[in-house]
């Protein structure tokens, strides 16, 4: 969706608005949480192991890559973000939002968390 709506944004120069800025927000929000979905869908949906043993040693798994990500993330991204968002060019702010999604399961598959990246 983020595609979508950012050209429609420029256009109409919302960019700067409180709603565009909100808009932005939740839209990259969104993006960002694709991984994560993967991860849970095998579980919500069933198909996951079922035993509490490999549901907790999958928990962990998830738990300390993802917070390997966050941690490197935080430190590096933070400073990517910035200099991108200092060229104020709404394609490769998205563009870069979408790389770590796409990052972020490849992670997950890694990891052995889904099949589904």
């Amino acid at each position: 969706t983020s595609a979508f709506i950012f050209p429609v944004l420029k256009e109409r120069g919302w960019e700067g608005d409180d709603a565009g800025q909100a808009a932005t927000s939740i839209l990259l929000l969104q993006d960002l949480f694709v991984a994560p979905l993967l991860v849970v869908m095998p579980f919500v949906v069933g198909q996951g192991p079922t035993d509490f043993a490999a549901i907790g040693f999958l928990t962990a798994k998830a738990a300390l890559g993802f917070g390997v990500v966050m941690y490197v993330g935080s430190l590096l991204l933070q400073r990517i973000f910035g200099v991108v968002a200092q060229t104020r060019n709404t394609e490769t702010f998205v563009a870069l939002s979408l790389l770590v999604s796409v990052g972020m399961g490849a992670v997950a598959k890694g990891l052995g968390l889904t099949d589904t990246a």
